[in-house]
């Protein structure tokens, strides 16, 4: 996506940064952004937004953990295992506290962190279990110290939307950038 985008406009200035939807909001709200690619809901009255993708969110374990030769786990049998995630805000943070809270449990967060790309090595390292997207699968597979897993659970996805403020005027590469955006998932999609 943001590949395409520099080729279509390659002058144009591009600011990319990573923070908890609550964040996103607040940037969304000040005008410091134009758009915030969401992993978890983001809306208002005042924003607008697109759903790019939705994706399976899938147990990732150690090689040679108890679970790492199955295909599916229920939420259940997860109660006594420690988890690698990411802080409260961000989406594995958010999806696995619902998770949990349907079964009536709190997960055991052994490992927090703000980069959600440091999760498969620490899993890989034995530290415990965790949430990856499916989108994650190939570099999980050259990564090869972590078996992925199903989740029985429903509703266990990531959804990915482009959110903007509803009545702010968006520059014409911004206009660009969005379509492009849309574009880049759909083309993915089929």
């Amino acid at each position: 996506m943001l590949s395409a985008f520099r080729t279509l406009r390659p002058g144009a200035s591009v600011r990319l940064f990573q923070t908890p939807v609550d964040s996103m909001r607040r940037h969304l709200a000040s005008g410091e952004v134009d758009l915030a690619l969401a992993s978890q809901p983001l809306a208002g009255p005042e924003l607008c937004s697109v759903e790019l993708v939705r994706e399976e969110v899938l147990l990732a374990v150690p090689l040679g953990h108890p679970l790492s030769g199955r295909e599916r786990v229920a939420v259940a049998e997860l109660a006594d295992e420690d988890f690698v995630t990411t802080r409260t805000g961000h989406w594995q943070r958010a999806l696995l506290e619902r998770l949990f809270a349907r079964e009536g449990l709190t997960p055991r967060v052994v490992c927090e962190g703000d980069e959600a790309a440091a999760t498969p090595e620490l899993i890989g390292a034995g530290l415990g279990v965790g949430l990856m997207p499916a989108m994650a699968r190939p570099a999980l597979g050259e990564h090869g110290r972590v078996a992925l897993l199903r989740l029985d659970a429903e509703d266990c996805h990531r959804t990915l939307t482009l959110v903007w403020r509803a009545h702010a005027h968006l520059s014409p590469a911004a206009l660009d950038f969005r379509r492009v955006a849309v574009e880049s998932f759909m083309r993915d999609a089929s």
